[in-house]
C-alpha cells in the first residue's frame, strides 16, 4: 500500500524528526511528545539581524567594536556579547523584579538567581531566554525576533540542564532554579507568541506536572539537611501572604475572586451527592482546588495544583468526565486571576476556551445542570 503523503514539517521538534513522524509544532511541547512523555526539543532558527535599537539585531559598528560576532557551538548560535549583556541587564533590572512579591522574594529573584546564573552556563541561558521572552511581551514590533532568540536559548537551557543532571546531580540548587526558569518560559510563551490554537487541557496539565515533578524532587534535595542560601525562601511561612497582598489588587479582580469562590463552593453538593467509584477522587480534588483558589493573589496555589492532583483525577480528565472538566475550568479561572502578570498572560483564557471546545466535542456535551455555570465562566474570562 503506498505511503500516505503529508506536508513535511521543517520546523518540527527533534524527537518527531528522529521518528520520521509529523510534528504539530506546538510550543513549547508538541502533542506527540506529551503523549509519549518525552522531552520536546526544538532547534530554533538562527536569530535574524537587523539594525533596530534595543533588539537582538546588531549593527556593523556594534559587531566590530564589541568583539560581538555570534558564536556557534553544537548548532547553538549565541547572540553577540553586548546583546547578551543587555539581556542580562534587563533580566536583573526588570524581569526578575517582576516576579517578586515581598522582601524574601526580592532577595531570591534579584540576588540569588543572578549569582547562580553566573556560576552555571545553562542557568544563565535559561535566564536570558526568559528575559528575551519578557522583552517580546513589551516590544511588540520586534516580538518575532525576540521570540526566536528566546526559543534558541530555551532549547540550549533544557539540553544543558539534562546534561548537568546526569553529570553533576549534586548541583540541586542550580538545577532547581533552572527548572523554575523553564516553568516560567513554558507558562509565558503561548500568551506572548499569540498562539490562538486551542490547547489540549490534558496536555497542558501533563506538561506542568512533568516540570513541577522535577522541580519538586530538586526542592526536596535542597531542603533535606542542606544549609544553603535558598533556605529562607524555601522554608518561610507564607500562610498569610495572600491576605496581606489582596489590599493592593484591582477591586474588580477582588470582586471576581470572591464570586469565583462562591461559584466553586456551590459545587460541593454535587461532589458530595455523587455516589460511585469517583466520589473520593472528586472530594480530594475539590479540596485541593478550594485551597488553591483561596491562596490568590500569591499565585502559589494555581502553580502547584497540577502536581497535587492524583493520577486517578488525570484519568477522569482523559475520559472527558464532566465534573473533572468543570474542575479544570475553575483551574483556568484561578490562572485568569493572575493574567495581568506578563508571564501569565491569557493562560486562563486559553485553558477555559480549550475545555469548552472539549465539551462541545463529546457526545453528552455540557450537562444541563452546569450550562449556566459554564456560560458564566466563559463570560468571566471573555471567551
Amino acid at each position: 500500500m503506498p505511503r500516505r503523503c503529508h506536508t513535511k514539517s521543517r520546523r518540527g521538534c527533534v524527537q518527531c524528526k528522529e521518528r520520521h513522524v509529523k510534528c504539530d509544532e506546538n510550543r513549547p511541547t508538541c502533542s506527540l511528545c506529551v503523549r509519549r512523555g518525552l522531552e520536546c526539543i526544538y532547534v530554533a532558527p538562527r536569530p535574524r539581524r537587523r539594525p533596530v535599537s534595543g533588539s537582538p539585531k546588531n549593527t556593523r559598528s556594534e559587531r566590530s567594536s564589541s568583539h560581538a560576532s555570534s558564536s556557534v557551538a553544537d548548532g547553538f548560535t549565541r547572540l553577540p556579547r553586548l546583546q547578551e549583556m543587555r539581556l542580562f541587564h534587563h533580566a536583573c533590572s526588570a524581569t526578575l523584579p517582576s516576579m517578586a512579591k515581598d522582601e524574601v522574594d526580592r532577595r531570591f529573584w534579584e540576588s540569588r538567581i543572578p549569582k547562580v546564573a553566573t556560576e552555571h552556563p545553562y542557568v544563565m541561558d535559561g535566564l536570558l531566554a526568559v528575559a528575551a521572552l519578557h522583552i517580546a511581551s513589551i516590544q511588540v514590533e520586534d516580538a518575532g525576533s525576540w521570540l526566536e532568540t528566546a526559543l534558541t536559548y530555551q532549547t540550549h537551557t533544557t539540553n544543558g540542564l539534562r546534561q548537568d543532571l546526569a553529570a553533576n546531580p549534586q548541583n540541586a540548587e542550580a538545577s532547581f532554579i533552572c527548572s523554575g526558569l523553564i516553568l516560567i518560559f513554558v507558562t509565558a510563551y503561548p500568551g506572548i507568541c499569540h498562539d490562538e490554537n486551542p490547547v489540549d487541557p490534558l496536555s497542558e496539565i501533563l506538561t506542568m506536572r512533568s516540570i513541577l515533578s522535577g522541580a519538586a524532587f530538586l526542592w526536596l534535595q535542597i531542603y533535606h539537611g542542606q544549609g544553603i542560601s535558598l533556605d529562607p525562601w524555601v522554608t518561610r511561612d507564607g500562610s498569610d501572604r495572600h491576605l496581606l497582598s489582596r489590599a493592593s489588587e484591582d477591586p474588580a479582580l477582588i470582586k471576581l475572586h470572591r464570586t469565583i469562590l462562591e461559584r466553586f463552593r456551590s459545587l460541593r453538593p454535587f461532589v458530595e451527592g455523587s455516589p460511585g467509584p469517583n466520589m473520593e477522587i472528586y472530594r480530594s480534588t475539590y479540596q485541593l482546588l478550594d485551597e488553591s483558589l483561596d491562596t490568590w493573589p500569591s499565585g502559589q496555589g494555581s502553580l502547584a495544583w497540577p502536581i497535587r492532583i492524583s493520577e486517578a483525577f488525570v484519568g477522569l480528565v482523559k475520559q472527558g468526565e464532566p465534573m473533572a472538566l468543570i474542575f479544570i475550568l475553575f483551574h483556568g479561572l484561578d490562572l485568569h486571576l493572575s493574567s495581568r502578570k506578563w508571564f501569565a498572560r491569557d493562560s486562563g483564557k486559553r485553558l477555559v476556551y480549550s475545555v469548552i471546545q472539549t465539551f462541545n466535542s463529546i457526545p453528552c456535551g455540557i450537562p444541563p445542570e452546569f450550562l449556566g455555570l459554564v456560560d458564566w465562566i466563559r463570560k468571566a474570562v471573555e471567551v
